[in-house]
């Protein structure tokens, strides 16, 4: 019984760059009794079922992003639910977290999951799929019966449905066993914001399924999120909207995210395997993390910096902002030291996603910097790169190559300021 709350984010770039902000578009689908299908595989074609494929026996599987419905309580988080999904109106000044215009999505998505063998030499030849958002969750919810709220008009009979493992469980299955993944050798799990946080929740859980004749591996691309004091609220509010969503997603408690985290922290700090920085030293699944410093998400929504970017023209200041990104690549640091099989790439723009191109016909840098040659990169003029130890320009793209095929050159992290 699966039943879809479909939903969606996207952003941009990097090193050197200019400036970015993340966009997020969420809809509900109220007692939908289908999938769909967009896979990060590698297996690929346009939405609402994209799946594409290739003669490879290497597969990229790709999930969106899109914040979450979440609050502070449960009642507070049923709300954000209904109005993401629709049935409510929204406030007049929605929070930057809580959603944003669906935007139509076809054709190529660019990045690692582009099809141009000049942007992406490594991987255009893998079979992708993209998988839409569809709990506002991060794919980790599992409740097994509805949450009745009504219309917007007041009428009752709406349902909210919270299926976000079980979905992502039934793709998986249909990957397998209807789109050849079964005969894969190679399968990278990746998503990007919400969906990359969905990579840590699911990412050892994928590999159960598998099994160990495939090659997993996790690419969470700004998915990173820092659990830190918000420097207007003076508390910890982006973890008290998690904490008090919880119990409406039921993660947790019916293990949507990764087992081994719940095991280690008990029932009475379990919200904390909803927290990255606390997932991955849990995780025994291959991880590769891309993620600005100064995240173009977390310094406004988790830090609350009174600046967000910063320009020759206008520079940011901000010691909150500049500490906020000190403190996020000793983070990352950690990531490596959590398994020596990891890898992280850490630039210091004020960005979000940087590893697919489709959304980056925004009004403002948004899913750009994988390629300095992808239309996105062109159109903002962005070239994204961190130098490596020798001292060469690593791009997204060049980077993650460098640790998926070479095993070496594995930490990226970019030591200037907020760009």
């Amino acid at each position: 019984h699966t039943v879809l709350n479909v939903l969606t984010v996207y952003t941009l770039v990097f090193h050197h760059c200019l400036l970015h902000l993340l966009f997020h578009f969420f809809t509900v689908t109220v007692n939908l009794l289908s999938f769909f299908l967009l896979f990060f595989l590698m297996i690929r074609r346009p939405p609402r079922s994209t799946l594409s494929s290739s003669s490879a026996a290497s597969d990229v599987y790709k999930r969106q992003g899109g914040g979450w419905c979440f609050g502070p309580s449960g009642e507070a988080t049923i709300a954000s639910c209904a109005t993401r999904a629709g049935l409510l109106p929204e406030a007049s000044d929605p929070e930057p977290d809580s959603g944003g215009v669906q935007q139509a999505m076809t054709g190529d998505y660019g990045g690692i999951l582009g099809s141009d063998c000049r942007t992406n030499p490594d991987f255009c030849l893998w079979n992708a799929a993209f998988r839409h958002y569809t709990d506002g969750a991060s794919f980790g919810s599992n409740r097994v019966d509805p949450i009745p709220v009504r219309f917007e008009n007041g009428s009752s009979g709406a349902e909210l449905w919270m299926r976000g493992r079980p979905n992502f469980d039934g793709l998986v299955w249909e990957l397998l066993h209807r789109h050849g993944m079964v005969d894969a050798s190679e399968v990278i799990l990746s998503g990007g914001s919400a969906g990359g946080l969905a990579v840590l929740y699911n990412l050892d859980h994928l590999a159960d399924i598998l099994g160990n004749n495939i090659r997993l591996t996790g690419f969470p691309d700004a998915g990173f999120f820092l659990d830190r004091v918000n420097v207007v609220t003076k508390e910890f509010s982006y973890r008290h909207n998690f904490v008090g969503a919880d119990p409406v997603w039921n993660i947790t408690r019916s293990g949507g995210t990764n087992a081994a985290c719940l095991a280690a922290y008990g029932a009475d700090d379990a919200w904390r395997c909803l927290m990255a920085e606390y997932i991955v030293p849990h995780l025994r699944t291959p991880l590769y993390v891309m993620n600005s410093a100064y995240d173009a998400y977390q310094l406004p929504n988790i830090l609350g910096a009174k600046c967000q970017a910063s320009t020759v023209d206008k520079p940011c200041n901000d010691s909150e902002a500049q500490r906020y990104g000190q403190d996020f690549k000793e983070v990352a640091r950690e990531v490596v030291a959590a398994s020596p099989q990891n890898g992280v790439y850490v630039d210091s723009c004020y960005v979000h996603e940087q590893n697919v191109n489709y959304c980056s016909s925004q009004s403002i840098p948004n899913c750009v910097g994988w390629d300095p040659k992808e239309s996105g990169s062109v159109k903002w003029n962005y070239t994204t790169a961190v130098p490596d130890a020798t001292g060469a320009r690593m791009t997204p793209q060049k980077a993650f190559s460098a640790y998926y095929f070479e095993g070496n050159n594995a930490v990226f992290i970019d030591e200037e300021r907020l760009q």
